[in-house]
């Protein structure tokens, strides 16, 4: 991976760590930067801290619905059997980012569209819950209350023909212009919300790569977590600004190397 590349993947993967209040410790940044260059396989290190985490995949027979959460519990449904909020959100956490940089690493080979988002999030969250990939079948909520299921896929039928229609954002030079689509196409995606759990992390990892492929950089390593999550949060309310000013701060054009 080229000087650049490496930079920009390895300041994305501390902002993931970072966004949930860790900190990336030095034998985990290794990790990732093993996994960057393709010194180290992301099947081997997932296995490895599974085995670690003494985590048994064949814990119980997985419930007829998939997508559901266990009973008496916060935690969706998992290949672990984990029932525990706190440790399933710690595995969660270390297995989807061994698998961001392998994705960083070795990028799915798709266009912008749905499917390739669905595709992020099946290949991040796959090992840990057989949901990965699939469309919630329910209402969700967290700051507003999210599109409601049965509208999600019509809905990211119109938003995703409109990102086509707009070439993927690769044919806007000013950087202004593109700050101001990226942070539109953001907040309706936010809205959109299409899956169980894991929807920030599937989504920045989409918007990431179509900024890198459209020429620009968004410099995570000077984004602060709490103001972007706040600026998403309003964007959720129409209110694109506060998006917009994040991202006036972090995105540049991609220098050549």
């Amino acid at each position: 991976m080229k000087s650049a590349r490496l930079s920009i993947s390895q300041e994305y993967l501390r902002f993931t760590i970072e966004a949930d209040g860790e900190s990336l410790t030095e034998e985990l940044e290794k990790t990732f930067t093993d996994i960057l260059e393709g010194d180290l396989s992301a099947d081997i290190a997932v296995s490895s801290y599974i085995r670690s985490e003494h985590l048994d995949t064949g814990a119980e027979e997985s419930p007829a619905d998939e997508m559901s959460r266990y009973p008496g519990t916060r935690c969706l449904v998992n290949y672990f059997g984990i029932k525990d909020k706190p440790s399933l959100r710690r595995v969660d956490k270390m297995i989807s980012s061994l698998r961001t940089a392998e994705l960083l690493h070795a990028p799915i080979d798709m266009p912008f569209t749905f499917d390739y988002l669905k595709a992020i999030h099946s290949h991040l969250f796959g090992d840990i819950y057989p949901s990965a990939g699939m469309i919630r079948r329910s209402l969700s909520s967290k700051h507003t209350e999210f599109c409601q299921p049965e509208y999600i896929e019509s809905q990211a039928g119109i938003l995703f023909s409109k990102l086509r229609d707009d070439h993927y954002l690769s044919r806007i030079d000013d950087v202004d212009d593109f700050v101001n689509e990226l942070a539109y196409y953001m907040g309706e995606m936010e809205a959109l919300h299409p899956f169980m759990d894991g929807n920030g992390r599937a989504t920045r990892f989409f918007f990431n790569s179509l900024a890198l492929a459209a020429g620009y950089e968004i410099g995570w390593g000077s984004a602060d977590p709490d103001h972007f999550l706040e600026a998403n949060v309003a964007a959720l309310d129409g209110d694109y600004q506060a998006l917009i000013d994040v991202l006036e701060e972090i995105v540049i054009p991609l220098s050549e190397d």
